[in-house]
């Protein structure tokens, strides 16, 4: 015996409580979501004295970042910088993220930021740190864009969030198809009058497309919230789905796990494991012999020359160098999506991804990643990205007017029929 599917009017209250229960999560992650697409772009707006850094001669060359980093190094000992960019943005400074080997000697700031032309220090920061000023408004912003400034534990608030709204999008979608038509009953044998036929199923959905912009009040605003989420449904799911990827790995992972993704930083963990010795912070392969011997498996996995380069990180705990570069099979823009490890005392090849080898879960994994983050197709989806932003705010909004009105529409239902019936009469017992 198989049992019945709920039914339209469970799906309504399941869709009705998953919205109120997001609907201060989505508005915020919209609001803020629109101004980090442009996130480059108002960086150099609101720090251009760290950002910026123009070529004091028309044509200078900047110096390589390796260079750079070894320089930073010596001016700061005790300072640890793992990550280091290998491409450097004309116009832009080396953006060093830092962290300090003695936190009892920190010094209170884990990025520096070096002109490439010069080799001077910009200055630095404290990534998120909103008592420093403006330098800090788009850290600050992304840091409540994805954990509402409350650390770990609204990171968590927000994959929960993530997910609750990946679910919910299948939900709203199911909720905008056209009500299923009654069977009409068997007819009497007899001549009748020819009655039009029912309409068809696109007919029948095509009002939840349209927008009544005419209509004011409750039947704007309905509208407003049915056919805003079918214009960009898609991209809906695409941001909740990413969003899950960001904040709630494990579910994530599991997910698409069944489709034949591979976990990268299980993959980076498990390499640890294989190590006979313990890690050692300091490898035997400098940056510099590092950033060579990446290039040349880059080329040897079929890659872009070295002018591919992106990105260089080292991982003590597992003891590897993992060098990002692109190839012709990256996605558009975003670059860097092949990476390549190796030991940081040997050089030996332990991991190879390259993009052109990607499976199609891990290619869409890069894709929604790289669709979140604005880092495609340049300004125009950028603006799209903005839209939707203040689509998903507006379906916020909206969602809690929908509530509101049919709540008041309830309360006066049943103060009508109190009124129509009576007071109730109740026994009345002496004190």
């Amino acid at each position: 015996m198989t049992r019945a599917l709920p039914s339209r009017k469970v799906w309504v209250l399941v869709h009705r409580w998953a919205g109120l229960s997001l609907a201060l999560f989505l508005a915020i992650a919209g609001l803020t979501g629109m101004a980090l697409a442009w996130e480059d772009e108002l960086e150099a707006w609101s720090a251009p004295g760290l950002l910026l850094a123009a070529p004091p001669v028309p044509g200078a060359r900047a110096h390589d970042p390796v260079e750079l980093r070894a320089l930073a190094l010596t001016r700061h000992p005790g300072m640890v910088a793992d990550f280091l960019p290998l491409t450097i943005e004309p116009g832009h400074s080396l953006r060093l993220r830092v962290s300090w080997r003695d936190p009892a000697h920190a010094q209170g700031w884990d990025e520096l930021f070096i002109d490439p032309y010069t080799t001077r220090e910009l200055g630095h920061r404290h990534w998120g740190d909103i008592t420093e000023g403006q330098v800090n408004l788009l850290p600050f912003l992304y840091l409540l864009h994805y954990t509402l400034l409350l650390g770990p534990t609204g990171r968590l608030v927000m994959g929960l969030a993530a997910l609750v709204w990946t679910l919910d999008c299948f939900v709203g979608f199911y909720l905008t198809l056209p009500v299923r038509l009654k069977k009409p009953p068997v007819p009497i044998p007899r001549p009748v009058r020819r009655t039009n036929t029912p309409p068809g199923w696109w007919k029948r959905w095509k009002p939840s497309w349209q927008v009544r912009w005419r209509a004011s009040g409750h039947k704007l605003t309905f509208d407003l919230h049915r056919a805003g989420g079918l214009w960009i449904w898609l991209a809906l799911l695409v941001f909740a789905w990413s969003s899950v990827s960001f904040n709630l790995r494990p579910v994530y992972t599991t997910v698409m796990g069944v489709m034949g993704a591979s976990d990268r930083r299980a993959d980076l963990a498990s390499l640890a494991a294989s190590r006979p010795v313990l890690p050692r912070p300091m490898p035997a392969l400098s940056f510099a012999q590092a950033a060579a011997r990446g290039a040349q498996l880059a080329r040897n996995e079929d890659a872009l020359p070295h002018a591919g380069a992106r990105w260089l990180w080292h991982v003590p705990a597992s003891g590897v160098y993992v060098y990002g570069f692109t190839t012709r099979a990256d996605i558009p823009d975003e670059g860097g999506g092949s990476q390549i490890a190796f030991d940081d005392r040997t050089g030996v090849l332990r991991l190879a991804r390259p993009a052109a080898r990607a499976n199609l879960a891990d290619r869409l994994t890069d894709w929604i990643v790289a669709l979140h983050m604005a880092r495609v197709w340049g300004s125009v989806w950028q603006v799209l990205v903005t839209i939707i932003g203040a689509c998903v705010t507006m379906l916020s909004v909206t969602g809690v007017l929908i509530w509101w009105k049919k709540r008041q529409a309830r309360e006066t239902a049943r103060i009508k029929t109190r009124l129509r019936t009576g007071p109730n009469t109740e026994t009345i017992r002496p004190d």
